[in-house]
């Protein structure tokens, strides 16, 4: 199946995106995207929490609100990818990985044939390889609220405060009170400790 370029990523506490790989595209526009056009995105992760979907299609034809064409005609269209599949990876009812998809006007739409075998593929991916007694996906700490779990799979990622802000888009403030309760939870005083023992949990991916 022809592609113009494609990104592939992990998700973690079923909202946010870590670990962006990149065929054929440009680290700048990901950088563009990861400061910015994530926001407007129509296809993130965080916006397809409530949807069952394995894939969601965006076009020229899909545009249904400011948003998505700010995403469109100024993250799009810029890089000449103007069709764009998105694919879901669950793990049970919550999203784990995901890839985008990209092709261009010269390479052409996505088909119903290549959509059916997209759906097919994400399936067989999802059966095979994301089985549920291989779920890492969470912490493992006990008592912690669905913000302080995205929290505490950031600071295991080793994403610094500041970053935490930009990825839950919340003020810094907050994100210290979130990482305070998470450590007192984990029954640790330091992030290093904490990283620690979400190791020993095996709370993610290595």
């Amino acid at each position: 199946m022809p592609l113009t370029g494609c990104c592939f990523y992990r998700v973690e506490g079923g909202r946010t995106v870590l670990g962006h790989q990149l065929s054929s595209l440009s680290p700048y526009w990901l950088d563009r995207y990861c400061h910015h056009f994530w926001r407007f995105d129509p296809l993130h992760p965080q916006k397809m929490d409530q949807s069952a979907a394995r894939l969601q299609l965006l076009t020229r034809d899909s545009l249904r609100d400011d948003a998505t064409r700010e995403y469109f005609e100024k993250f799009l269209m810029p890089q000449k990818t103007v069709h764009q599949v998105e694919l879901y990876f669950r793990q049970g009812p919550q999203i784990i990985a995901g890839a985008s998809l990209l092709r261009n006007d010269a390479t052409g739409a996505f088909s119903a044939d290549n959509l059916t075998f997209l759906e097919k593929l994400v399936a067989f991916v999802e059966g095979s390889i994301f089985k549920p007694e291989d779920d890492h996906s969470q912490p493992g700490i006990s008592g912690l609220t669905p913000r302080e779990e995205e929290i505490a799979i950031l600071i295991g990622a080793a994403v610094c405060n500041k970053e935490i802000c930009r990825r839950l888009n919340i003020e810094l403030p907050t994100v210290k009170t979130h990482v305070s309760r998470v450590l007192a939870k984990a029954g640790v005083r330091s992030r290093a400790e904490l990283v620690k023992k979400l190791n020993e949990n095996r709370a993610w991916p290595h």
